[in-house]
């Protein structure tokens, strides 16, 4: 629905925005891991930790290339 999709318009913002939310799902993953015992739980959190990592990496190829694109 896109009563949860935000946008402001600029790329730059945008896509800061999706990086911050990508730091603090890694983040939770981080501490869930740090309280979990059972590796049957930390293996798809280590999982899902790597897959912000990864996403992370990809919005900041995105923001370096509108950040080089676009500067005045």
């Amino acid at each position: 629905t896109v009563t949860y999709f935000a946008t402001t318009g600029d790329p730059l913002a945008d896509i800061s925005e999706d990086m911050a939310a990508e730091q603090k799902a890694r983040a939770v993953y981080e501490n869930l891991i740090d309280l979990a015992t059972d590796e049957d739980v930390i293996q798809p959190l280590l999982f899902l930790r790597q897959r912000e990592l990864v996403h992370f990496a990809k919005f900041k190829e995105l923001y370096d290339y509108y950040k080089e694109k676009y500067a005045k």
